[in-house]
């Protein structure tokens, strides 16, 4: 039976001179791979133009072949971005959260609610209205806790540093990657409970983000490193 459903695209590789193997996580189905055969040919309704990094599609396909190598039927842009390409800082935060995305949704199981957060969040990077400096940022925070990694959020005065390997705010510290100092922990406690704050200094912002991927490292088998991390520290200075 056909089934349509909203995909993001997470990666792509070239198959043979003329097609591709993509992999898209759905809001639906979770993450599927396909084969889009001659994709180069500009006859083929399905050209490889529409399976960028991130791209937010439409999606038609045989369920017949869930989680299996399966053919599309269709598929459509649901929005295409304009300002990602133009703009060095949007466009270095793509390729983050794709490497991360990749990443940890490489298998994924169906869940709608982790689609919506994914979605609102390239709508949002793409959006000329919203940008923030830190808005990566709190991506991630989100996406940890969609994920069911958010940790204890016991920060105060006699807990003021974020430990990684117990999972909560301690009294104790260690300058190691296992922790934060005590700006960078009261930011992430601000940003996991939604308490307005005003924007830190860069160094604190980029300490918050190489813990959580630190973090994000620590607590899931499928991530081993970010690569892409350090680009983006770079230009978001």
């Amino acid at each position: 039976m056909f089934v349509s459903t909203e995909g993001i695209v997470l990666h792509r590789v070239k198959y043979s001179d003329t097609s591709l193997i993509v992999k898209i996580f759905t809001e639906k189905f979770g993450t599927q791979s396909f084969i889009i055969k001659n994709a180069f040919s500009k006859k083929n309704k399905l050209h490889h133009t529409f399976f960028s990094s991130l791209a937010l599609l439409e999606l038609t396909f045989d369920d017949h072949y869930l989680h299996q190598l399966g053919f599309l039927k269709d598929v459509s842009f649901v929005k295409i971005y304009d300002q990602i390409p133009l703009d060095p800082r949007r466009n270095s935060i793509l390729f983050f959260y794709n490497e991360l995305l990749y990443k940890l949704l490489y298998s994924s199981s169906e869940d709608p609610k982790l689609f919506r957060i994914v979605k609102n969040g390239m709508l949002k990077l793409d959006d000329p209205n919203s940008f923030q400096l830190d808005q990566h940022i709190c991506f991630v925070v989100e996406l940890i806790a969609a994920l069911g990694l958010q940790p204890l959020n016991n920060y105060d005065q006699s807990t003021p540093f974020f430990c990684m390997e117990s999972h909560s705010f301690s009294d104790l510290y260690v300058q190691n990657e296992a922790f934060l100092s005590q700006e960078a922990s009261l930011y992430y406690s601000r940003l996991m409970s939604g308490e307005p704050c005003e924007l830190p200094p860069k160094s604190i912002r980029n300490e918050l983000l190489t813990g959580l991927v630190h973090y994000i490292i620590r607590t899931n088998e499928q991530v081993h490193s970010i690569d892409s991390l350090s680009v983006l520290i770079e230009l978001m200075r």
